[in-house]
């Protein structure tokens, strides 16, 4: 049975340095490889540059699957054979949902999709014998999002990761680079 670890944590807390350095040490310890599953778009410049850092801050032996939308098909070949995975990042994962239902998305229908593609993703990670690392953007706290689609996107994610939180075996809450274990 597979491991899920949620990995939250605000912008440049260090989710994503932590969970790689994580999953390298599954790895050396079972002498299998890396699946590393980005879900960004490359819409702009910034995303493009922001990419690029990614791909370069990882070994380039480990396997880059690249899938914006539907993460839980392709997860069990990702998993498949490896120490771990790496979801990066589930709140983007969200935001691809959440836009794929047009600029104004119908409240109920939005929250449908993404709960949806979490239990996927969750009845796919414990089908593996594998980790799973989904690193999110910890988006529920601080201010109110002052737009209505902002206000559903945080409404989404907090509801979302509790969900994870509530299936996953470890969760992390990185911090300035330090993890605090919450489970």
């Amino acid at each position: 049975m597979g491991k899920i670890i949620l990995v939250l944590g605000g912008t440049k807390s260090g989710k994503t340095s932590f969970a790689q350095n994580e999953a390298s040490k599954l790895a050396r310890l079972t002498g299998k490889n890396i699946s590393y599953i980005a879900t960004a778009r490359a819409l702009d410049q910034g995303m493009k540059d922001r990419i690029k850092r990614h791909k370069e801050s990882r070994p380039n032996k480990w396997e880059t699957w690249e899938e914006p939308l539907n993460v839980s098909e392709i997860l069990t070949k990702a998993a498949m054979n490896k120490a771990a995975a790496i979801l990066d990042c589930f709140t983007m994962l969200a935001t691809n949902i959440i836009m794929e239902l047009g600029e104004n998305p119908e409240r109920i229908a939005a929250m449908d999709a993404v709960s949806r593609e979490t239990n996927a993703v969750i009845s796919a990670a414990k089908g593996v014998n594998s980790t799973l690392f989904i690193i999110s953007n910890h988006v529920e706290v601080g201010l109110i999002a002052p737009t209505a689609l902002g206000g559903l996107f945080q409404d989404i994610a907090g509801i979302n990761h509790q969900m994870l939180a509530r299936e996953a075996d470890e969760v992390y809450l990185l911090t300035a680079g330090i993890p605090q274990r919450l489970k």
